[in-house]
């Protein structure tokens, strides 16, 4: 990557393919990437050539190789097709919005079989106590949701937004939402799975509607009404 002849225009299509993939708007991928809508409207303009970190940056919010921008001989063309197809079936979008009342809470964590967790952006020690406390809270209230009358599920909710309000005071936002997997099994229909998706974000990343892109571990792969790409795509 180091000694690549970045192709403005070239990166430019590709920036747009990801987005296209994902069914993302500029802000989404910038917003996922930590780069300024600017930056990706730059891009994609093609009369721009990007700063090695910033497709860097760009490549790790979408868990992609950075190579991706690198124009390819027709054999890298090959892989790099065969690869994305790959990475269409593991990838899924999960749109998260703010948890502010008990009534968003028990929204969020209706319908889900498994939970996914982030507090990564968290590292102040007094904030990390919170963001411990409310990954103990979610982990353990997943295993007896279904079996606590609607009135119990009332108190859980405003216990968990007592500590988003404690969280809060620390400089982040509850974000919560959902995505839905899939596991293809011989001769019989696809396990799938409703999950639900928990990230703690700094309050000046936390506006609106956020997007959390997700690589899918082991057999499990998306379901195909929800890819925004197909692999036909690659030949337009």
């Amino acid at each position: 990557m180091d000694t690549m002849e970045r192709d403005a225009a070239y990166i430019a299509e590709q920036v747009k393919f990801i987005r296209k993939w994902h069914g993302l708007t500029q802000e989404n991928l910038a917003n996922a990437a930590g780069l300024t809508t600017r930056t990706i409207e730059k891009i994609e303009s093609g009369r721009h050539r990007p700063e090695e970190q910033t497709l860097r940056s760009i490549a790790r919010a979408v868990q992609i190789d950075v190579k991706f921008f690198e124009k390819p001989t027709p054999e890298q063309e090959a892989r790099q097709k065969a690869e994305m197809e790959r990475a269409i079936r593991k990838m899924v979008v999960a749109p998260t919005t703010a948890i502010k009342s008990a009534s968003d809470f028990l929204g969020a964590f209706a319908q889900r079989h498994a939970f996914r967790i982030d507090t990564s952006s968290v590292a102040a020690d007094e904030a990390l106590e919170t963001a411990a406390a409310m990954t103990d809270y979610i982990t353990d209230l997943n295993d007896v949701w279904d079996d606590c009358p609607r009135s119990q599920q009332l108190g859980y909710a405003h216990s968990f937004i007592e500590l988003c309000r404690q969280v809060e005071e620390h400089g982040f936002v509850c974000h919560m939402g959902h995505h839905k997997q899939q596991l293809r099994q011989r001769d019989r229909p696809p396990l799938i799975f409703s999950v639900g998706v928990m990230t703690l974000l700094p309050k000046d990343q936390a506006e609106g509607t956020r997007y959390a892109l997700i690589q899918l571990e082991g057999g499990w792969e998306s379901l195909e009404s929800d890819r925004t790409l197909r692999p036909s795509d690659f030949n337009q």
